[in-house]
């Protein structure tokens, strides 16, 4: 199971943080583009960087790639004044203003904390806060970004290869690349060999059902996952940055992708740092992996904000794309359930965006739905709600035996032991006079002469007892002139109040799902 592997990982990552050789655990920017003494911590050895357009994830990701001195890398490689030039041209007024920057580094090392600074006046230069005779920390740095081979000129560039005089050098990808690739992709390759001149390289890919062809024919995301097998597998206690981890890939990709980097990170003693506008990417980490960019309101200033799932989810996309998601049988249900929430989140200061209620299915239906939800990794963040007349039923252990026994899978029930067109109807039997009039409209009297009528017009019905119940309630509701969810919303919201009716259990495991799933 894709989520209990992922926890397990989550559980040995952490564990082994305090024993990996090097580091990165914060950034400090100051003074370059919006950023005003901006610290980043990282505190989980995979680290995966939100926000929204314009909120400096790239540029944190930039940063840090110069926090090293990377072996056999050129002295501009992986510096500030190549990363984050500026435009100043020998003609012509338009020309950056060039500011003070400082961007500082902290370090965790075998040996004990480190930090050094990059600071530009003038020009930039390193300092290391008083440490005498120090140097910078020596470390493997992979930088890419995981854009398609579009730019014309690039593309120009490689084809060159076709015309060379000479065959190019051909290098294998090794069993254990290929192997990285396999675990995302939905075929098999018999050979993966780079194509060099020296200068430019080529991929070029031989299936095993017979398919030969060069990455310039390769979709998007076969290319980046076949780029990153290549390129960082063989690395070891490396720092690993990449920008728009998600660019190209299939949401269930991405899953896998992220599953498969945290296993290479625990395996090879690397650090990864990704950026993502993904809430795939964004839930394949624990909280302490998410660190989620924002411009404040009020100054512009990038600003880093606590990573509850539904403030990063609302602020990042417009809507909680993580969502509680909630699988009932009708609108009945639907009804009773926005009731109970309508009492509940206001108490917890979580917005309806963040709740999504499913209907429509019947709860025969309901293991299919289990089966699809565990393939694609959403049957945790998923909530099963049968009727009170499902209790002792068979169909919650088909439920979670579809989900899978290695996941506990919620599954609760709605009030009573009828069902819920009858459970509403005894509750409006009862209803105290003063409720009737404010929030239905109707005198308490009349309400029970039109319940007796429809009681007698029913009771000769040859129904079973659960479509009478129903039939009964929808022409309660066009006497009452409502919507039948209206109605069981109004009604559910008025017992959710109320501390002895039996709705209680329901409202007191919503209410601990929602503090188990905010936090």
């Amino acid at each position: 199971m894709l989520e209990r592997r992922l926890a397990e990982l989550w559980r040995d990552l952490q564990g082994k943080k305090p024993h990996l050789p090097h580091f990165l655990s914060e950034i400090r920017l100051d003074g370059i583009r919006g950023f005003n003494n901006l610290r980043v911590v990282f505190d989980y050895p995979v680290s995966v960087i939100a926000g929204g357009n314009t909120t400096g994830k790239s540029t944190v990701l930039f940063a840090a790639s110069c926090a090293y001195k990377v072996p056999k890398a050129g002295v501009r490689d992986y510096v500030p004044s190549t990363l984050f030039p500026d435009y100043r041209p020998k003609f012509g007024e338009r020309e950056d203003v060039r500011q003070e920057v400082t961007i500082e580094f902290n370090y965790l090392t075998l040996d004990g904390p480190l930090s050094m600074r990059w600071r530009r006046g003038k020009g930039w230069n390193r300092s290391f806060l008083g440490r005498k005779n120090a140097s910078q920390p020596e470390r493997q740095l992979y930088l890419r970004t995981l854009s398609n081979l579009s730019n014309p000129s690039e593309v120009r560039s490689v084809l060159n290869m076709s015309r060379l005089k000479s065959q190019p050098e051909e290098t294998p990808l090794t069993a254990a690349q290929i192997e990285f690739a396999h675990q995302m992709l939905p075929f098999r390759y018999s050979e993966v060999v780079d194509l060099s001149d020296g200068k430019k390289n080529l991929l070029f890919a031989s299936q095993e059902g017979g398919a030969a062809y060069s990455e310039l024919h390769m979709a998007a995301g076969e290319r980046a996952i076949l780029r990153l097998s290549q390129e960082i597998t063989q690395l070891n206690g490396a720092l690993v940055l990449i920008d728009e981890v998600e660019a190209g890939l299939h949401p269930w990709v991405q899953q896998l992708l992220m599953l498969h980097l945290q296993q290479l990170a625990l395996r090879n003693d690397l650090q990864i740092i990704v950026t993502s506008h993904s809430p795939v990417v964004l839930d394949s980490v624990p909280l302490n992996g998410k660190i989620f960019l924002d411009r404040d309101d009020s100054s512009g200033e990038v600003v880093v904000r606590p990573a509850y799932r539904d403030l990063i989810q609302n602020a990042l996309y417009g809507r909680s794309n993580e969502m509680l998601k909630l699988l009932c049988e009708d609108e009945i249900a639907e009804g009773i359930l926005k009731g109970v929430f309508d009492y509940l989140l206001p108490q917890e200061s979580i917005q309806w965006e963040a709740v999504h209620i499913g209907r429509d299915t019947g709860a025969s239906e309901f293991p299919l739905h289990a089966q699809a939800l565990r393939k694609f990794g959403q049957i945790q963040d998923t909530i099963f709600i049968l009727d009170g007349d499902q209790r002792g039923s068979e169909i919650e252990n088909k439920i979670q035996e579809a989900a899978g026994r290695a996941v506990n899978v919620s599954i609760l029930f709605l009030p009573g032991r009828e069902s819920p067109e009858s459970w509403i109807w005894n509750m409006l039997k009862n209803i105290h006079p003063d409720v009737v009039g404010k929030h239905l409209g109707i005198e308490r009297r009349g309400l029970s002469t039109v319940m007796q009528q429809l009681d007698a017009i029913y009771d000769a019905a040859s129904e079973s007892p659960s479509e009478i119940a129903k039939n009964k309630f929808r022409s309660l509701s066009e006497e009452l002139r409502r919507d039948t969810t209206e109605l069981c919303r109004i009604i559910a919201r008025l017992e959710a109040d109320n501390s002895d009716s039996d709705i209680q259990p329901l409202v007191n495991d919503l209410r601990g799902i929602l503090r188990q799933w905010r936090g």
